[in-house]
């Protein structure tokens, strides 16, 4: 991979357009990326990262906030990088996820991220979706993002990280960093064997101990460890007790048996005794009865010589009923005649003819009324025009008032309404001027807060100046200091290289016979001189940087006070809230000119309809007030016509009604009369029948036949009776006369009710044992059914366990635990091979970096309190000849050796990555703990890495490198954001 250049732009302090030529940098292979502290060093490699695979490295990538805040809020933050990789060159943009003000409305709404990568090359389809462009990134590395990041990327203050982990966190490195999930697979693949594997044992172990259960509840002995033997004598128990129950069961049938046979001859003899007392017993009552059965025959006799005369008495009866009724009729009918008054007179006499004549008469004078009657019963729609006439005359008065009342009070509320609408177009007019003063004191208000803001940042750049000043002064005594001193001893330094035989540097001469010599308390040597000038050096930058820090903080406060001039904070926020207060009120009523004059234009409508419903309802209220007084005098007349017809005694209906009643009574009590004479005669005709009948019947009279009538029911009932006694008499004597009942009678009587309790005592006796013998046999019937489960169920566990102990002990040890005395689980086993080529790679560095002396070597020793191990890190010290822990380190060892660790890990990492070339790679940060041979040898490093074609690119803020490095990428800070400024070999931009 090699990059060729990168562009950002509103991205992390980058809140312009920032472009680095990396094609440029990297021409002599070694480039220095500096600048102040939070300038923005590590932002380009963020950039870099983020272009790559949409996101930063490390914790700072949490945050996921990349949008610059030295940007205006709508600026869109972009990053692109164009570079060769896997031999194809490609342009990717990105733009991550932020928030921008809403187009309408206040607050933000989210932009999604997106992103682009073009072929430069040509080379392929040009793709838009993340998803397929962090697949095509993935492929042509050969590496993850975390791989890269750690390889690549070589992180700010994460050097030592994996250097001083400990196994477990070096082993989630790692497993990040090379390929290890198939040995995990495995061990997870060997879990779940071993839990399946304990699963189908304990299903085993639980279906043997369930067919144990099932056996003990059948009568089986308790046991605690059940076995073949255990179960077989269940069994033969269970044998015994069924055959047992069996022998019992058959007695107590036996018993039952001969109960029940005694039982029935008792029973049988009891129903003959109680025959034979029953049929004794009816005889005497027949006996006891004998005078009532002799009434009830001479009865029946009457009865039948009087059933002949029955249909004659009936005649005789309904003839009376029937003169009753008719006389009862004609009573009623003259009464309700006789209720109404023009027929009073009528009920006193009995002449046909007056009654005939008063109907004829009645009938005449209903026929003159039908007329009339007709017109009546159109008085109600006369009277119900009127009504609705009359409220439509009121409902037209009224709506009239209201029209008068709306058209006197239009005036007023149209002058209302042009007011508001003046006042509204008035307060538009003012906007622009309230805007453009909101503007001036808004502008003011944060001048105001800028300034007061600036003071205290004065107050410290004062002093930190002060302390600037002092600094630089003590530096530069302390290097004069070291300089005269160093200079008076120059003559000691010079004979402390003189050598027995060698010239003199200063005169030649081979002998030295009296050469200077020092006071080795006060010597000072060129490194102490050179460590007092870049002491001097570094007070002088920081000097410089504070007084120019102090003249931008004046000059912003003097270009803050031209801005407030005399303008105090307390007269601004008042001037302020007024002006929002009467722009807030004037937009308001702006807001209202549209609908003012769709008031006024309303209103003006509205008289108009007024004016002219009123016009059009005065006219039709003309004609009704002449239809209404038509319609009364109609109802007038009618009414008139009806009192005259009536003499105002009752409505035309009501007479009519009055007369037709008056001829319908009528013409009932002439009925009446007729019908009461008829039946007069024909009753005295039926009772001159029935005495006849009677005495030739052989009754004495009337009377007589009547009382011996009876009803068919009761002659079939006293026939019954009569017949009955004859037949149980004849039954009881052939009772009497049976050999059986004989015989029964003549012996005593049996208890039944004790041999029928000796059957129940027989029969439950029976029930118990064949119940007991049914639930033995049932026992035995289980046990040998459940005996072989039980005996396969038990044979089947056997090999089950074997091949579950067998899996537990290899989990156990692909694990680091049991048998396992390194303590190391199977992928910590494959992680630390790839460790021990990291170590082999990285100590070839590190040898050269400390001059020979240490190089890493891999423990795989146990971990503390018996954690896993086997992906330790100890140094051997080729001074001491010892095995050093990684934590011993000072921190410029720690530091070149981190570093070489590093390498030896992007060696190893681009191998394991399918051989792809990393030609960038970016150091972050760390030399400033390396004195000056340690950092020549580290240099070396470097300058190897880029003679073997590799790009490096070193971010730091040290100085002596920019010594070092000709090729800088110099990063500054600035209240606006920072920038770039690219170094050649010669300094210039």
């Amino acid at each position: 991979m090699r990059l060729h250049s990168l562009r950002m732009r509103a991205f992390g302090p980058f809140a312009g357009e920032a472009e680095i030529d990396f094609d440029a940098l990297a021409g002599d292979g070694l480039f220095l990326l500096h600048g102040q502290t939070g300038a923005g060093k590590t932002t380009v490699l963020d950039g870099v990262a983020f272009a790559l695979f949409g996101r930063v490295p490390g914790a700072r990538d949490t945050n996921r906030r990349l949008h610059s805040d030295h940007a205006p809020a709508e600026e869109v933050p972009e990053v692109e990088l164009e570079a060769t990789i896997g031999g194809r060159r490609l342009r990717i943009t990105r733009s991550p996820e932020h928030q921008r003000p809403k187009k309408r409305g206040t607050g933000t709404t989210k932009v999604q991220a997106c992103a682009t990568l073009v072929w430069v090359d040509g080379s392929g389809v040009d793709l838009t979706r993340l998803p397929e462009i962090g697949e095509a990134i993935t492929g042509l590395l050969g590496m993850s993002a975390e791989q890269f990041f750690q390889v690549v990327l070589l992180p700010q203050g994460e050097f030592a990280r994996f250097l001083r982990a400990t196994s477990e966190e070096r082993e989630g490195l790692l497993e990040r960093l090379f390929d290890t999930a198939r040995f995990g697979d495995v061990e997870d693949w060997l879990r779940n064997q071993a839990r399946v594997s304990a699963t189908v044992l304990d299903d085993k172990v639980a279906a043997v101990d369930r067919i144990a259960g099932q056996i003990t509840a059948l009568g089986g002995d308790e046991t605690a460890d059940p076995d073949m033997a255990w179960a077989q004598g269940c069994v033969d128990s269970a044998r015994a007790r069924a055959e047992r129950s069996s022998a019992d069961l058959a007695a107590a049938q036996t018993a039952l048996d001969r109960a029940q046979a005694a039982h029935d001859r008792g029973r049988t003899l009891a129903e003959r005794r109680r025959r034979g007392t029953e049929a004794q017993a009816r005889l005497d009552q027949l006996d006891g009865g004998q005078e009532k059965l002799a009434a009830t025959a001479a009865a029946l006799e009457s009865a039948r010589r009087a059933a002949p005369l029955a249909p004659i008495a009936e005649d005789c009866d309904r003839a009376s009923a029937a003169l009753e009724k008719a006389a009862a009729a004609r009573a009623q009918a003259e009464s309700e005649l006789g209720e109404l008054p023009d027929a009073v007179a009528m009920c006193l006499s009995d002449d046909d003819e007056i009654l005939r004549e008063a109907a004829e008469r009645w009938a005449a004078e209903s026929g003159r009324l039908e007329p009339l009657a007709a017109r009546v019963a159109d008085r109600p729609t006369l009277v119900a025009a009127v009504t609705q006439i009359q409220r439509e005359v009121e409902d037209a008065d009224r709506r009239l008032g209201e029209l008068d009342s709306r058209l006197a009070a239009a005036p007023v509320r149209r002058a209302g309404a042009v007011d508001e609408l003046n006042r509204a177009v008035d307060a538009r007019s003012q906007i622009p001027r309230l805007q453009s003063e909101h503007d001036r004191l808004s502008t003011l208000a944060k001048a105001l807060r800028d300034r007061d803001a600036l003071t205290p940042q004065l107050v410290r750049a004062g002093q930190e100046l002060r302390r600037s000043d002092e600094k630089h002064l003590a530096a530069r005594e302390h290097l004069l200091d070291v300089r005269e001193r160093r200079l008076a001893g120059m003559a000691a330094e010079l004979a402390s290289k003189l050598v027995a035989g060698q010239p003199c540097a200063v005169c030649g001469s081979v002998e030295h016979p009296l050469p200077a010599v020092g006071d080795s308390a006060t010597r000072v040597e060129k490194a102490d001189e050179d460590t007092a000038a870049h002491t001097a050096g570094a007070a002088a930058d920081d000097r410089t940087r504070a007084s120019a820090q102090l003249a931008a903080l004046t000059e912003r406060r003097d270009q803050l006070d031209s801005v407030v001039g005399d303008a105090g904070s307390g007269q601004v926020d008042t001037d302020r809230a007024r002006n929002a207060s009467e722009l807030a009120d004037a937009e308001r009523r702006a807001d209202r000119v549209a609908e003012l004059e769709r008031a006024v234009k309303v209103v003006d409508g509205e008289v108009e309809g007024w004016r002219s419903e009123r016009a059009g309802t005065e006219v039709v209220q003309a004609a009704r007030r002449e239809r209404l007084g038509a319609a009364r005098a109609a109802v007038d007349s009618l009414d008139a016509e009806v009192a005259e017809a009536t003499a105002g005694r009752i409505d035309v209906a009501g007479r009519r009604a009055e007369l037709a009643d008056l001829c319908r009574r009528t013409a009932l009590v002439r009925a009446a009369r007729t019908e009461l004479a008829g039946a007069r005669h024909r009753a005295a005709e039926a009772v001159e029948r029935f005495a006849e009948q009677c005495a030739a019947a052989g009754f004495g009279d009337v009377a007589a036949a009547r009382a011996a009538a009876a009803t068919s029911e009761a002659m079939a009932s006293w026939e019954s009776v009569l017949q009955q006694a004859v037949t149980t008499r004849a039954a009881a004597v052939e009772t009497l006369a049976a050999e059986d009942v004989r015989a029964a009678m003549a012996v005593e009587p049996v208890d039944v009710d004790e041999l029928a309790a000796n059957v129940a005592a027989a029969q439950e006796v029976r029930d118990r044992t064949a119940g007991e013998h049914a639930v033995a046999a049932r026992r035995l019937g289980d046990l040998e059914k459940y005996v072989p489960e039980f005996w396969s169920a038990l044979e089947a566990v056997e090999p089950v366990r074997a091949r579950h102990e067998e899996l537990h002990g290899l989990v156990e040890l692909v694990a680091g635990r049991g048998q396992n005395a390194r303590r190391m689980s199977l992928h910590s086993y494959v992680l630390a091979a790839r460790l021990q080529e990291v170590l082999i790679a990285a100590s070839v560095r590190l040898r050269q970096m400390s001059s020979g002396r240490y190089e890493f070597v891999h423990s795989d020793a146990v971990g503390p309190r018996g954690r896993r191990g086997g992906l330790g890190i100890d140094i051997r010290d080729e001074y001491t000849g010892t095995l050093r822990a990684a934590t011993t380190l000072s921190g410029g060892e720690t530091f070149f050796a981190s570093l070489a660790l590093a390498l030896g890990l992007a060696d190893v990492v681009s191998a394991e990555s399918g051989g792809h070339v990393l030609d960038t790679i970016f150091i972050d940060e760390g030399f400033g703990t390396l004195d000056p041979e340690t950092l020549d040898l580290v240099m070396g490093v470097l300058d190897e890495l880029r003679s073997g074609g590799r790009v490096v690119g070193v971010v730091s803020h040290v100085d002596e490198l920019r010594a070092r490095i000709p090729a800088q990428l110099h990063v500054q800070r600035g209240e606006d954001g920072s920038r770039v400024r690219l170094l050649g070999a010669l300094g210039v931009s």
